[in-house]
């Protein structure tokens, strides 16, 4: 059988998941190719969440995702599968709200909107070409001047999550984000992204060969690039689910253990030496699928 599930992420510290774009000393992120927005693959979250499992018991790891690839070709089957992680609402550090006084908001368009809503089974609304949001008034990034009109009632609803907030962000994100997010236009939202992503000039000093030590002049070749990453505060959404096997299907001891890693704190992509990739997950439903001969799985002793 298979079933179909929302996922959340909210980052706690910049994500980079190398792209293919690198241009120079620039390291890009991979990014959708019809909308040019950054996202997290969903082998990349599939890799990390099985990292994390097989940790902690590798015979439960093969029976979620399937035994890795083995000498003689052969490889199990998997009984839960993952998405793509995609942008849903990105934080804006550089508004400031009529003029006199800066603020922490939120942003996302009317595409990222319609798309969570229609695989999260929330109602769809319609959404004017002007900037509407929680707080209305004017904002300016940059040199650019926002004037946001109030959310009506359906957009209200179309704009929430689908389900509970993980207990740690209910209390401490989520209060903020009832109050402070903006739906742009997709071309407006696409032009403020080059606002919004997290950069970082980073150093390397290269060591110089042994026949070279004598030559103070040379010292080392130092090597400087841009990092291009995924915002800390982004909230993300991804599909997942089950497609349990009848024979040997997962059983509650496995589903468990999966929901204690995904609802809790991992790492996703690169570069985690330097702390990046950092996410609060949670998903809207914990529980264990039943077969379609609606019989509960077994419980292994």
């Amino acid at each position: 059988m298979s079933d179909f599930r929302t996922g959340y992420l909210y980052t706690l510290a910049p994500i980079h998941c190398g792209g293919e774009g690198d241009l120079g000393n620039i390291l890009d992120i991979v990014r959708e190719v019809h909308t040019d927005f950054p996202y997290i693959p969903g082998s990349s979250l599939r890799g990390s969440l099985r990292w994390d499992i097989n940790s902690l018991d590798s015979v439960a790891a093969d029976k979620l995702f399937g035994r890795e690839l083995s000498a003689d070709g052969q490889m199990g089957v998997h009984q839960v599968w993952f998405g793509d992680a995609r942008l849903l609402w990105v934080p804006m550090r550089t508004m400031a709200m009529n003029g006199n006084r800066n603020v922490f908001t939120w942003v996302s368009c009317h595409s990222l909107i319609r798309d969570h809503a229609l695989l999260s089974g929330l109602p769809i609304s319609d959404f004017p070409d002007h900037p509407v949001g929680t707080q209305t008034g004017s904002y300016y990034v940059a040199d650019a001047q926002l004037q946001v009109s109030a959310l009506t009632e359906s957009q209200k609803q179309a704009i929430a999550l689908a389900g509970d907030w993980q207990r740690s962000l209910a209390d401490a994100v989520q209060p903020t984000w009832n109050n402070h997010r903006i739906v742009l236009a997709d071309s407006d939202f696409q032009t403020l992204m080059e606002h919004s992503l997290w950069t970082q000039i980073r150093n390397k000093i290269n060591k110089v060969d042994d026949e070279d030590e004598e030559d103070d002049s040379e010292g080392g070749a130092e090597i400087f690039w841009t990092d291009v990453c995924i915002p800390r505060d982004t909230i993300l959404y991804y599909p997942w689910g089950y497609k349990l096997n009848k024979i040997n299907s997962v059983a509650q001891q496995e589903h468990n253990l999966l929901m204690d890693v995904i609802t809790g704190l991992f790492q996703i992509g690169g570069q985690a030496n330097v702390g990046r990739g950092w996410v609060q997950g949670w998903v809207t439903n914990s529980t264990l699928p039943i077969l379609k001969t609606n019989q509960p799985i077994p419980v292994e002793a």
